[in-house]
């Protein structure tokens, strides 16, 4: 938009002026045209004197200045010129702001003249569109872009001006690739390299201030939002790499806040005070969308890094995401409780950070639009928020301060206090550094991997001219080299120091944790210890049991030794005994053979002496031999006895036991261990209680060394760094005075480059126009011969297109007349045909509506009849209800009135207790008598009854415990046949008692109600035989009397009650009578309505019968009568079409030969402006042609001369 300072065309209106230059294809010049148009009102505001808006209309150059809003006209292109947006009210301040608005036909005479190529005069060349149409469009990527990313190449370097003091940086941007950063200074946009902090590039941006930068996802353009508070705002679009402008967007009435351009390079996105977001195609300029939904200054905007939505914010706090592609609705997202000034997006867009002048920063995910975390960060309001690359946060505000955050708001780092507001801060391409700037125009580089901010250096925002610098780069350059041995010794130094730091660090750590270790596992030892002294202990005493054993068991075997030498001296006369045995038993067998022989030969010679004596010797013998047997036979018991224990002896006696040397040294060994053991534990429980002291302070210790190595390492670090810094510094230095000798150099190549490319320009627009004023001529002298032909032609062909003209009207004329009868035959016979048809319609509709008339009744008789069913059914059930509370009251009334009954008796009674009374008192007097003897004799039988009740009950009670003493018994003996008898005999006897137990309560019932009356007959004859008895009788009547009045009231208090539910009751009972009849009345309703339908019908159906048999003859009529109008119709058409050709051939003939003409007029009158032009053009390119070849060879020598300066 065009603010209103900026363009006031404050013409009432513009004079009217006509277009017969367009149609005749004349030049629209300002001249002969435009300046008309403006001068009738609109040069009293806008002339050398008043000059609204800083706009003059009154010349051609004047106008081409523009206003204080810039140019009001772009060549070519009428919907970027703001005289006719302005004019046309397609942008504000609409003009004229009074009075009539532009007629259309002079804004088609603005626009031609725009498109024209805004002509001085009818001589002047055709100037083309200021603004650039190039096709920026770029693929997106998710990563880094393929090959070299964009920086500054041979662009100025001579600022365009040097101030004398800084000022506060509204604007700062890095790219996002590489170590590039641009920020805003005045009249310059400043780009620096952040590794060499050395500026590699400015961009003049005189036209205002700008108020944001940011870098094209790609890093190859820079976009700046800005302009003039009150006055205008735009956006600009730079080639990083070349330096020159792209593009611009936007024609605001105020700055513009804040600007973006899409990853795709597509789109650019303005915010300002207007409340609305404009997106603009970067390849036409033309705005694609608007979003009004703001409610106060746009603050920021910002497009995702993958180009698919728009985030912006406002001055109200309102934080909104957008489709891109579009500028529709994604998600409101919230509201800070302040403006919310500056928004970031995260790099894989899914979390987007928004910041405010509250304080606090809220981060936003794009799944659900929901907030992640909201928390307080700058005391006095944040003023910038950035997406380190790999997803921090860093943040600046009010409070001096820089601080990095993570996703939570967890706070990592801080940067010193800078001791005035920090108004930016952007996040490095290496997620390892930052920049911000301040309020007194301060810009510092951080270091962001320590939780204390490092400063790394600073940059100028007011850099000298190109001699200054070179001055102070030689300067600085010395000081660095002079300095430079002192830092590397210092860095020796801090090296050797760290050395030594690191190596007590790591003794300390060693002893720390051996402390840690033995503290833990000391107890442990100790144990383990006491174990094995205990182990050693029982091995020592198992060492004397063995010892013991084996001393004993070398005795035990020495013993055995003995022994069994003993038994051996014992066996061995026994066994030499022992061993004349087998002799003996020889002498037995042999003597005892011998003794047979000779008892066989005295068997024989039987009484032989001496084979008697012979026998008798033979007895002899084996009884000397056997007595030999016998008494060695002992020994040799003796000596097998002897043999087996010893035999078993030896077989006991085993091995000889070692001599127990061994155990002796196993012994003395354990001895050995067991003192040292001990000695150890003692030791060791004696350094147990010094050990957590030793362990307590082993962090303060380790602290301390860690501290004392952190030194060293910061020592050497910070001395490395001072040496790298200063030889990085010397390096880049060493080249800077031959760089910028070469850009000052530069900056007379690059004027002497626009100097050429104008002069190119204008050359070939001479070019251009002098080869279309030739075609233009050549063109007209064909356009007069054709032209002169066309006239001979049409004045040749015109007589005979007249005549056939007059003859094929004659002819349309005749068959006009002769169609008329046909036609009105043709629309009689259509309106009988009509007519019964719309009979037929009438009816079927009149047929129609009554069958639906009798659907909807019968329909609602229907609902009607269902609404009074279940009205009926719902007073039923109220009725029901009533009548149960009416049951209790009913009741009462009931025995009321059962009530009165006795009583209207004893009032009767007492009436004639008081007559006879009265009669015959002697009578009562025997009464009164016999009463007495009644009452007693009542009394008497009462008694009786009672104790012949009493007694039943005693039995009842017996027959009971008998009953169940038998159920208990056939349940110990389920199922006997005698017990189960028992029972049922105890069950009769039971119910024998319970109806004898029941004669007697009604006996003892009867007795009472005799005594009851015997005792009231009697009150009643005593009361009569009473001397005062009549006067008692008188009383009695009253009471009774009274007692029956009493009655009656509350049978009267009893109904009273009652009716009030007796006559809801009735009520409710006729309602349902009622609504019984109107269901009945609904449910005879439908064959009401059929049968009325069907009366109603009956003549409808006859009439549409009429109708229809009447129709077929009156169609056939109309059909014929319309086939004869057809026929005659096409014949008349055919001949209308004849008279149309004829009369156009015969307008077209005339035509003709005026356009030709007029053809012939025009190029008569166009050739020698063409040939004045083609003069014109001829003389410039005469006096521009020697320029241009000269300019070129200086520029190439320049440029040569340039890049040889340039450092190797």
């Amino acid at each position: 938009m065009l603010p209103k300072t900026t363009l006031s065309l404050t013409c009432a209106a513009l004079a009217a002026v006509s277009l017969r230059a367009q149609d005749s294809g004349e030049k629209i010049t300002y001249q002969d045209h435009i300046r008309p148009l403006l001068e009738n009102k609109c040069f009293s505001c806008h002339n050398p004197d008043k000059k609204k808006g800083d706009l003059d209309l009154t010349s051609f150059a004047a106008l081409m200045a523009g206003g204080g809003g810039g140019s009001v006209v772009d060549a070519g292109n009428s919907d970027s010129s703001r005289l006719w947006t302005t004019c046309a009210k397609k942008e504000e301040p609409f003009m004229p702001p009074e009075g009539a608005p532009l007629g259309q036909k002079d804004l088609d005479l603005l626009a031609a003249w725009i498109k024209g190529g805004i002509l001085d005069t009818k001589s002047s060349i055709a100037k083309k569109s200021s603004k650039p149409k190039v096709d920026m469009a770029v693929a997106v990527t998710g990563g880094k872009p393929e090959g070299p990313i964009a920086k500054p190449e041979h662009v100025l370097l001579e600022p365009v001006i040097v101030t004398q003091h800084t000022t506060a940086i509204t604007a700062m941007a890095a790219s996002p690739w590489t170590s590039l950063m641009a920020l805003a200074a005045p009249k310059q946009i400043l780009l620096y390299d952040t590794d060499t902090k050395q500026l590699v590039g400015i961009f003049p941006y005189t036209e205002g201030y700008a108020h944001s930068l940011r870098f094209s996802r790609n890093g190859s353009l820079l976009v700046m939002g800005g302009g003039r508070a009150g006055k205008n705002g735009h956006a600009i679009v730079w080639d990083v790499k070349t330096g020159k402008r792209i593009t611009e967007v936007g024609k605001e009435f105020d700055q513009v806040m804040s600007a973006d351009i899409s990853p795709d390079h597509k789109l650019i996105v303005i915010g300002s005070p207007s409340k609305k977001v404009k997106a603009y195609d970067t390849a036409t300029g033309e705005e694609e969308y608007v979003i009004n939904k703001h409610t106060e200054w746009v603050m920021s905007t910002a497009f995702s890094p993958d180009g698919v939505l728009l985030a912006t914010s406002d001055r109200n706090g309102n934080v909104n995401v957008w489709e891109a592609a579009n500028g529709g609705e994604f998600y409101i997202l919230g509201q800070h409780k302040a403006s919310c000034v500056d928004v970031a997006w995260r790099a894989d867009s899914n979390i987007l950070a928004s910041c405010a002048t509250d304080g606090t920063i809220i981060t936003w995910e794009m799944s659900e639009g929901k907030q992640v975390k909201n928390w307080t960060a700058h005391n006095g309001g944040v003023q910038s928020v950035s997406f380190t690359p790999d997803g921090k946060l860093v943040s600046s505000g009010n409070d001096g301060l820089v601080r990095v955050w993570d996703i939570n708001g967890n706070k990592l780092a801080e940067a010193p206090n800078q001791g005035d507001l920090v108004t930016k801060v952007v996040a490095l391409f290496d997620s390892k550094s930052a920049i911000s700037a301040n309020w007194r125009g301060e810009i510092k580089l951080w270091n962001l991997g320590t939780p204390a901010l490092t400063e790394a250096g600073q940059l100028s925002s007011n850099p000298s001219l190109i001699a200054q610098r070179i001055v102070q780069t030689e300067q600085r350059l010395a000081e660095l080299t002079a300095k430079l041995p002192s830092l590397k010794t210092a860095a020796q130094a801090a090296e050797a120091d760290a050395k030594a730091r690191e190596e007590a660090l790591a003794k300390v750590k060693a002893e720390v944790a051996a402390t840690e270790a033995r503290s833990k596992n000391l107890p442990g030892e100790i144990a383990a210890d006491e174990k094995a002294l205990a182990d050693l202990k029982a091995a020592r005493t198992k060492a004397d049991a063995d010892k013991a054993a084996r001393t004993a068991a070398i005795k035990a075997h020495a013993e055995k030794s003995a022994k069994i030498a003993a038994q051996e001296k014992e066996l061995a006369p026994v066994a030499a005994e022992a061993a004349k045995l087998p002799a003996a038993d020889k002498a037995v067998a042999d003597t005892t053979a011998a003794l047979e022989a000779a008892q066989k030969e005295l068997a024989a010679k039987a009484g032989d002496a001496a084979l008697t004596a012979k026998v008798k010797d033979a007895e002899g013998k084996l009884a000397a031999a056997k007595a030999e047997q016998q008494k060695i036979a002992p020994a040799k018991a003796k000596a097998d006895q002897l043999a087996a224990a010893l035999a078993k002896a030896k077989s006991e006696l085993g091995a000889a036991p070692a001599a127990p040397a061994d155990l002796d040294k196993i012994i003395t060994e354990t001895d050995a261990k067991i003192k040292a053991t001990a000695d150890g534990i003692a030791a060791k429980k004696a350094e147990l209680p010094k050990l957590p002291a030793l362990v307590k302070a082993g962090p303060d210790r380790l602290k301390n060394a860690e501290s004392n190595a952190v030194t060293g390492r910061n020592n050497l670090a910070a001395a490395q760094f001072a040496v790298k810094s200063a030889s990085d510094e010397i390096g880049v230095l060493q080249k800077v005075p031959t760089a910028l000798k070469a850009a000052q150099f530069n900056t007379g190549v690059l004027a002497e480059k626009e100097k050429l490319a104008k002069l190119e320009a204008d050359f070939n627009d001479f070019t251009e126009a002098k080869k279309d004023a030739e075609a233009a001529k050549t063109s007209a002298a064909a356009r007069i011969e054709a032209s002169k032909k066309a006239i001979a032609e049409s004045t040749a062909a015109q007589p005979g297109l007249e005549a056939a003209l007059k003859k094929a009207q004659g002819e349309q004329a005749g068959l006009e007349t002769a169609i008329k009868p046909t036609r009105d035959a043709d629309a009689a016979a259509a309106a009988k045909v009509n007519e019964q048809k719309t009979i037929i319609a009438t009816k079927e509709a009149e047929i129609a509506a009554a069958t639906k008339a009798k659907d909807e009744g019968i329909a609602a008789a229907k609902k009607a009849a269902e609404d009074i069913s279940k009205l009926i059914e719902s007073k039923k059930k109220s009725l029901a209800e009533v009548a149960g509370k009416l049951d209790a009251p009913e009741k009462a009334v009931k025995a009321k009135q059962d009530a009165i009954a006795p009583k209207e008796a004893a009032v009767a009674a007492a009436k004639k207790a008081h007559a006879d009374a009265t009669a015959d008192l002697a009578a009562k007097a025997k009464a009164d008598k016999d009463a007495e003897a009644a009452l007693a004799a009542a009394n008497a039988a009462e008694d009786a009854a009672e104790k012949a009740l009493k007694d039943t009950r005693t039995k009842q009670k017996t027959a009971a415990d008998a009953l169940a003493a038998a159920k208990k018994e056939l349940a110990a003996k389920s199922g006997d046949a005698a017990l189960t008898a028992k029972v049922a005999e105890a069950e009769k006897a039971a119910a024998d008692v319970a109806a004898a137990i029941k004669a007697a309560e009604g006996e003892l019932n009867a007795k009472r109600t005799a005594k009851t009356q015997a005792n009231s007959a009697k009150n009643t004859a005593h009361a009569a035989n009473n001397p005062q008895g009549v006067n008692k009788a008188q009383n009695a009547v009253k009471a009774a009397e009274q007692q029956l009045e009493q009655a009656k009231g509350e049978l009267a208090n009893a109904d009273k009650k009652a009716a009030p539910l007796r006559a809801q009751r009735d009520a409710i009972q006729k309602e349902i009578e009622a609504q019984g009849k109107a269901l009945a009345e609904k449910q005879a309703a439908p064959a009401a309505l059929e049968k009325a339908l069907a009366e109603k019908v009956a003549p409808l159906n006859a009439a549409i019968a009429a109708a229809k048999t009447a129709l077929p003859p009156l169609e056939q009529a109309y059909a014929a009568a319309h086939g004869k109008l057809d026929a005659e119709q096409k014949v008349l058409d055919a001949k209308k079409a004849e008279v149309a050709k004829a009369s156009a051939d015969f307008e077209g003939a005339k035509k003709k030969k005026t356009d030709a003409e007029a053809s012939i007029a025009a190029a008569t009158k166009e050739i020698p402006e063409k040939e004045k032009i083609i003069a014109e053009a001829t003389a410039e390119l005469a006096k521009l042609q020697p320029q241009l070849e000269p300019m070129r060879t200086k520029v190439k020598q320049m440029n040569d001369q340039y890049l040889t300066m340039l450092p190797k």
